[in-house]
């Protein structure tokens, strides 16, 4: 339970009704949530490449569990088995993770083709009578080789990827999106409620859920007023949440407020602020009593 404010020198705005924010908020954060929690997961289960030749079938299972992906060829479809070494390639349709590229590739030497490989240019390619290519890059490719041509006895798999460089960033970056998709639930559900605005000599403090922003009143006036909003050029704009810089009036303007529909204009030599303290009027004195100009 939030501590009642004995501070008169402290205002709040006005809470306007939840309804709205919690029909956005929620349905919002949970469209953003949901995602990146699935990729940090994705990112951090095993990724296995596992081949299996038994009974002149090549098995290939990809990808964690619980979305992995089995795939097997005839060995029959297969009309040439060679090494080669390919430049660099474009994913059409998969996953490429530093150690981990499962999907569908295309390269100027071989075309389009189906893939599960440690990234490496040095692979292992199947050619097919009526079919796109598999590339591979098996463990041990003479066994590999000799299990094709007698149809079984193979069953190995790929040593995950090695946790280099690469592998840290994406992790790191994938670590900070859920991170910032937290914001959505704070703006919509939490940050309303930590807005508020205390005089003080020489000017007024605005709190936000981010910190306090002081702004000094010196030369100032300040007063009721209907403003016109128009673009938002940085900050927040959520349902009863409006922080940042907004065009107001035509001209660029702070703005801290829980509505944009009237409030109090601060404005003076490189200051203009629009905020909506609840008591407008005892707001007025305070700024009147530490030497602020009103109108």
């Amino acid at each position: 339970m939030e501590a009642v404010q004995t501070d008169p020198m402290v205002f709040h705005p006005p809470r306007l009704k939840r309804g709205l924010q919690l029909a956005v908020g929620l349905p919002l954060s949970l469209v953003i949530l949901l995602p990146t929690l699935f990729s940090v997961w994705l990112v951090w289960a095993p990724h296995v490449v596992e081949l299996r030749v038994d009974q002149d079938q090549l098995h290939i299972n990809t990808a964690p569990a619980p979305i992995s992906r089995h795939r097997t060829i005839d060995l029959t479809s297969v009309v040439a088995v060679e090494e080669l070494h390919l430049d660099r390639g474009r994913r059409i349709a998969g996953t490429g993770l530093p150690g981990y590229c499962v999907g569908i590739f295309s390269y100027a030497e071989i075309g389009r083709v189906w893939q599960a490989t440690d990234c490496s240019r040095d692979v292992l390619v199947l050619r097919r009578a009526a079919d796109n290519p598999v590339v591979l890059t098996p463990p041990d490719r003479e066994r590999f080789r000799a299990a094709l041509q007698n149809g079984s006895g193979y069953h190995e798999s790929q040593p995950p990827p090695e946790t280099g460089r690469g592998w840290f960033m994406i992790k790191l970056m994938i670590l900070l999106t859920p991170l910032l998709g937290m914001l959505v639930p704070l703006i919509f559900l939490v940050a309303p409620a930590r807005l508020r605005y205390r005089v003080v000599s020489g000017g007024f403090e605005v709190t936000t859920i981010f910190g306090i922003t002081r702004f000094a009143t010196a030369g100032c006036t300040a007063r009721h007023h209907r403003p016109r909003i128009g673009l938002r050029l940085w900050g927040t704009g959520a349902p009863g949440y409006y922080t940042g810089t907004y065009r107001v009036d035509g001209v660029n303007a702070k703005i801290y407020t829980t509505s944009v529909k009237e409030g109090i204009l601060i404005e003076g030599p490189g200051t203009r602020v629009f905020i909506n303290p609840e008591n407008e009027a005892a707001f007025l004195d305070a700024i009147h009593t530490m030497g602020g100009a009103t109108e």
